[in-house]
């Protein structure tokens, strides 16, 4: 599994234990994609849901602090961020994002992807309710995502 551009360092078991005790569990599916590449821009970057609507990550972020250049994100920033700031529920685990700013997250409860396109969120809403009204399921699970990706 080739799909980087820049990036990919190596993965170690201690930068997967810092993070998990940072956010929480990362499921099996997305730790076998950062073992392969940890983090970067993607060769093969397109989603084409089963509605035929189009989707690209443009960047994976790597697991170990201090992330990569140039978006100088990884999962442990950005996750404690969108925590803090309710944008993605609690369950939902961020693993990458598209050149507009918003997110793809795994639900840790069932493995599902999801896309968060963050700039329909309504200020006058709760947290829940914009979950709710513009939240994305993308795929039934980590493998099957990233399987389905294609260059644009």
């Amino acid at each position: 599994m080739s799909h980087t551009k820049f990036g990919s360092s190596s993965l170690s078991d201690q930068d997967v234990r810092h993070a998990e005790h940072m956010i929480g569990p990362i499921p099996n599916a997305l730790l076998a994609i950062h073992r392969c590449q940890n983090g970067g821009v993607l060769e093969r970057s397109l989603f084409i849901s089963d509605a035929e609507d189009e989707y690209v990550m443009e960047y994976l972020f790597p697991i170990p602090e201090g992330g990569l250049e140039p978006a100088e994100q990884d999962m442990v920033r950005v996750n404690t961020a969108l925590q803090r700031e309710q944008l993605i529920p609690a369950d939902h685990l961020a693993f990458g994002m598209d050149g507009g700013g918003n997110y793809f997250s795994v639900a840790r409860s069932d493995g599902s992807v999801w896309y968060h396109p963050l700039d329909t969120w309504e200020e006058d809403q709760s947290p829940a309710e914009n979950h709710a009204r513009t939240m994305e399921r993308l795929s039934g699970s980590v493998t099957d995502f990233f399987d389905n990706l294609t260059e644009q």
